[in-house]
């Protein structure tokens, strides 16, 4: 099991473009970890990014009055990043305007045509999210305020790095980071509706009710059913079984 574990990590990390990098080339499967507890509830910090309008913004002012859904990739990828944007932009086309939603490079060289290069690429449009590059220095900044972590490696001729989607409050503070290529329209809505502090909108009643139904498990890192409601539809199951059997009983006695 762990060497078809490990031939996936390969085949998911081997197909990168290759580029000239100053970092150095080993793979640390560690990095893919994120020490949730040391950064939820903290602030993010406030870089600067370039849009790909060539607007330069700063983050808190992007993120204001709404909660933020964002991405790390790098936009020369051809392996991971293209399959978690692409997913979340098809996740999202039915969440409304109540949401920032933002995908920033983590490569230095990324340069804005390569943003429009990657979006080709996606061959799915979602004028919802907006796309940015960022300096050395406030790539540095903004992956060290998440705790997220990589490296290039030489060898596979790729960046390695989590496959997250990180949630932030209107004020800036780290809420959620939910992992894989391949998010969920209800994980969304969930996390974007946590990510709300729970005020509700007009969009955001079925949210709530998301919230209810499931929750998150830090272990794998995604949302499933609560054992709560599991427990407590199995109950309501199993009374209605036993009024129906009760009935067709009564009625087959009233025959005889």
């Amino acid at each position: 099991m762990k060497g078809i574990v490990l031939l996936l990590l390969i085949w998911v990390f081997a197909f990168g473009t290759p580029q000239p990098k100053n970092t150095p080339s080993m793979f640390d499967a560690s990095i893919m970890q994120i020490e949730e507890e040391k950064y939820l509830g903290n602030k993010v910090a406030n870089i600067t990014f370039t849009a790909e309008d060539g607007k330069i913004q700063k983050l808190y002012d992007f993120i204001k009055a709404k909660p933020t859904a964002l991405i790390l990739a790098y936009y020369t990828c051809d392996a991971a990043c293209p399959l978690i944007v692409k997913s979340a932009i098809e996740a999202t086309k039915n969440i409304g305007k109540e949401a920032n939603l933002l995908v920033l490079s983590f490569d230095k060289e990324d340069k804005l045509e390569d943003i429009r290069k990657f979006k080709a690429q996606l061959g799915v449009l979602n004028p919802k999210w907006t796309f940015g590059i960022m300096s050395e220095e406030d790539i540095k900044k903004l992956t060290q305020s998440l705790g997220y972590k990589f490296f290039y490696s030489r060898q596979d001729r790729v960046f390695v790095h989590p496959n997250v989607v990180i949630f932030i409050a209107p004020d800036g503070k780290i809420v959620r980071y939910l992992y894989g290529i391949s998010p969920k329209e209800r994980d969304l809505r969930i996390a974007l509706a946590e990510a709300e502090t729970f005020r509700i909108t007009k969009n955001t009643i079925v949210d709530v009710a998301y919230m209810v139904c499931y929750r998150y498990d830090p272990n794998t890192g995604k949302y499933g059913l609560n054992p709560a409601i599991i427990f407590a539809f199995g109950g309501l199951m199993l009374g209605s079984l036993t009024l129906l059997h009760a009935v067709v009983k009564r009625k087959k006695e009233v025959l005889k």
